[in-house]
């Protein structure tokens, strides 16, 4: 799913340049663009965190697995 949304993203960025360059940089094909690249980076920073809590947790599981397989181990 995560392929299909980075592909459409580059569609609409690619169509966008391509407007822009046709038809020049009006003010509303400027503020989709902005608003394009700000989605873009705030997708990118959100994915990223949720990948670090996820590592975090595991790492945090496996301690915590650790510290009862060794309390239990005597």
């Amino acid at each position: 799913m995560n392929i299909l949304k980075h592909l459409l993203t580059l569609v609409a960025f690619g169509y966008l340049c391509y407007h822009i360059y046709t038809f020049g940089p009006g003010m509303f094909n400027v503020t989709v663009l902005v608003i394009l690249v700000l989605s873009t980076a705030a997708n990118y920073f959100r994915e990223k965190r949720e990948s670090d809590l996820r590592a975090n947790e595991n790492a945090r599981k496996a301690r915590a697995e650790a510290r009862h397989a060794k309390k239990h181990k005597k």
